[in-house]
Formats: structure tokens, sequence, C-alpha cells
């Protein structure tokens, strides 16, 4: 049938186009790089994120093992990257407030556009089984009285304990292991006094017997030691905050950064990751993506002071 022209008001209006719809977005795969070796905390938590993630975004999304430069080689990449929306990075404090104060690294915070919060490290003092300090306020005494040593892997396990002898004028020095398993074992075997560490590392010597959880230097208590106060309840204002997110390049479209950010939000929230977060000595924070850009940010300040005042800091 031949198709007629409608006159109104002497212009002839045409039959207008079929309206073509939208392509859908994501069209395929997205890449998560990831900082740290398969099968850690990092990972395993990542990982369980991107499971629940996918069931919103409707494609897979792939894991990516970017190893190197003290976890700073994924966020370099993913700075790098092309701003499509394809390409991601699981952001901690390690990588984001912390590393750029020790070390070069080519990228800035505002690299970055940044997703959601997802996750809050855990992080306890411990000692021996036999040690004569039964409480932190015994071992805070010692360290006033005496230089105390500790073991850590590094930022920002350490910090907590540079933050005390600021604020406290304990004496507590740093003996730097290359693994979390090193440092517990240095304690165990009477190397150091102390250690300054995360659940997985310390939870099976706890648990043996071999050691015994002072504090939680986090923001809340173990779930597995709800009985253990935090060193704020205990009367001393230090904490060790680091969070776990995730972000893209700077410059990735606003409404996909929308798309990919209520995908994580609705993955961070499901119990199936409170329960993976759990066995990896973390708990959920799940923050939306300003409140993540805002805690790290915040994050960088302090971490920055807490070095340049230890002596850390790159010069």
């Amino acid at each position: 049938m031949q198709r007629r022209a409608i006159l109104l008001g002497g212009a002839a209006l045409l039959p207008a186009p079929a309206l073509r719809a939208q392509p859908r977005w994501p069209d395929r795969e997205v890449t998560i790089l990831v900082p740290f070796g398969a099968g850690g905390s990092t990972d395993v938590s990542v990982r369980a994120v991107a499971s629940e993630a996918e069931k919103h975004l409707g494609v897979p999304i792939q894991i990516v093992n970017r190893v190197g430069g003290q976890g700073t080689a994924s966020l370099t990449a993913v700075a790098q990257a092309r701003p499509d929306g394809h390409t991601l990075g699981s952001g901690a404090m390690s990588g984001l407030a912390i590393a750029p104060h020790t070390m070069d690294v080519s990228y800035t915070l505002d690299s970055f556009a940044y997703l959601p919060g997802a996750a809050r490290f855990l992080y306890g003092i411990g000692v021996r089984a036999e040690s004569p300090y039964g409480t932190i306020q015994d071992l805070i005494n010692a360290a006033k009285a005496r230089r105390m040593t500790f073991s850590a892997t590094g930022p920002p396990n350490n910090l907590g304990m540079f933050e005390l002898n600021r604020r406290y004028g304990t004496r507590f020095q740093f003996i730097p292991f290359q693994s979390g398993a090193e440092a517990v074992t240095a304690v165990l075997g009477g190397h150091v006094e102390c250690t300054s560490q995360t659940p997985p590392e310390m939870l099976p010597a706890i648990q043996s017997g071999r050691m015994r959880l002072l504090v939680s230097s986090s923001p809340g208590r173990w779930k597995e030691f709800p009985q253990v106060q935090t060193l704020r309840e205990a009367g001393f204002d230090v904490t060790i905050e680091s969070l776990l997110g995730f972000v893209a390049p700077r410059a990735t479209p606003p409404e996909r950064l929308a798309i990919l950010a209520d995908a994580f939000l609705r993955a961070a929230r499901a119990p199936s990751v409170e329960a993976t977060l759990t066995r990896f000595g973390m708990v959920p924070e799940v923050l939306e993506a300003a409140a993540f850009e805002q805690a790290i940010r915040a994050g960088f300040t302090r971490f920055g002071e807490q070095l340049r005042e230890a002596g850390l800091a790159r010069r």
C-alpha cells in the first residue's frame, strides 16, 4: 500500500521512522585486574563480588591477577586502559592511599573513576601464648618502659603501631617480613614480642592455643573473638583502616559507570559475599562510589602524615 503524506497547516508530515532500540551495555565481558596472586584474601573477595555482579550485568567477568610493583602494577594498567568500562581494577588503601607515598607510581588518585566499596580488612595485635603480656594495657606499659619489637609485612599493618608510638609514647620497633605467615612465625618463635597482622595468618595460631589475640586494631571486633576489644574500646584512639573496592579509568562514560556501580552495589550486599569475606578475615563495608572515593582520599591524607612521621615516605 502506498503511504500518503498528511497535510497539516500547509506542511506535509511524513510517517516517522521506527525508533531504534539503544544497544545494550555491557555487550561483552568485563575484566577486573587484581593486584595480588590467586587464592589470597583480596583475590577471593573480588571473585566473590564479581560472581554476583555477573548476574546483574548479564556478561561474564574475567579476573586477571596482575601482580607486581608491590600491588601497583594492576592499578597502573587500569589507569592506562581504554576508558570504555570493560577494564576495571580492584582498589584498596594499600595501592591507592599508601603506595604513592612510599614509591614512584605513574598514577594519582585523579587517574581513576571510583566505583563502590565492598569490604574492610581486619587487623589485630597478638602475642605468643607464653607471653607475660595478658592485655593490651600490659603490652602498652611495657613498650613505654623499653623498646618492643613487632612483626608485620608493611603498611598498613605497621602504621597502627607507629601511631601508638606517636600518641602514647610507646617504643614499638618494626621488624619487616615478606609474608603474614612469616610475621606470625616470628612471634611464635619468640624472635619478636608481638605482631600486627590480619585474621587469615593469625587465626590458626590463635585457635590452636599458640597465640593470644590482645586487641582488634580495626574499627570493629573480630567475629571469631567478640569478647576481645578494639584499641579504641581499650582506651587508645588508634585504628587501622583499609577498604577494598573497585575503580575504572578516569574518562569512563558516566552512564557506564552508573551501570557498573549499580551491579557492584547489589553484588556486595549478597549473603554469599559476606560468607566469603568472613572466611578470609574481612567484613562487608558496602559504600556507594562517592563514599568510597571520599574514604580513599581521606586515607591518602592520613596515611601520608603517618608515613612521613615514621620516616617511611619517599623523599
